[in-house]
């Protein structure tokens, strides 16, 4: 039987932050926290196996969007299965980008715990990511009061 880990998601700049953030609290309160990772940067948190995603999307050409999402996330909902095999997961936790809404999905599928958390930066409107989780995640979390307005099921939580 495989150790139970948690996988999780995040992406460059802010997503990866706020992730830093986030596992060093839950290391806090869970010294032995196990972890697995997807990101498009290079494990930088020490988890037991991290893929490296493709870019999910291009700020410089909004023409390959549409071309550059879906595969970044096929591609991570691949990952998320070969992570499966070699390790025991037990739920997913992600700061964003979009390529954590497939994964999400499979793993609700799966009955396992999913769990968002809205970027820092929105106050007045959901990331389109955020407005994708907040009918998969199990828990959906935002950092500024002001979400609850766009959320009204979110949990705030205060700034990582």
């Amino acid at each position: 039987m495989h150790e139970k880990v948690i996988l999780v998601i995040y992406g460059r700049g802010g997503h990866k932050e706020q992730m830093r953030r986030l596992l060093n609290e839950l290391k806090k309160n869970s010294p032995n926290l196990q972890f697995v990772s997807i990101a498009d940067v290079e494990d930088q948190f020490g988890s037991l196996l991290h893929y490296k995603c493709p870019e999910p999307r291009d700020k410089f050409n909004v023409w390959s969007a549409p071309f550059k999402i879906p595969y970044s996330a096929l591609i991570t909902l691949i990952q998320c299965i070969r992570l499966s095999f070699k390790h025991e997961i037990s739920g997913i936790v992600s700061t964003g980008p979009g390529m954590a809404v497939l994964p999400s999905i499979l793993f609700r599928l799966l009955s396992k715990q999913v769990i968002y958390i809205e970027s820092w930066s929105r106050f007045y409107s959901g990331s389109l990511t955020g407005r994708f989780m907040y009918y998969i995640a199990n828990v959906f979390y935002v950092q500024n009061k002001s979400m609850l307005a766009i959320f009204p099921k979110a949990k705030y939580s205060g700034r990582l």
